[in-house]
């Protein structure tokens, strides 16, 4: 939802992450994303990210990549 809310309903081509370590009900989580590249396709502009969820703790338990259409 995070990345939704960033760049917009619709917009997201691509999303892939990965579970690096357990959560568990409850548990209060930080997600974060970071533009890795900006780069046009086929006439669209597209943005690359870096995505990662950390625990309270501050352990990483989610990571991977997205990429979303922009519109400038």
């Amino acid at each position: 939802r995070m990345l939704t809310n960033y760049v917009g309903d619709g917009q997201l081509i691509y999303y892939g992450v990965r579970f690096t370590s357990q959560v568990f009900p409850g548990a209060t989580l930080t997600a974060r994303a970071s533009v890795t590249e900006i780069r046009e396709e086929n006439g669209e502009t597209i943005a690359d990210l870096d995505v990662s969820t950390t625990d309270a703790e501050g352990v990483e338990v989610i990571k991977g990549k997205a990429s979303a259409k922009l519109a400038l």
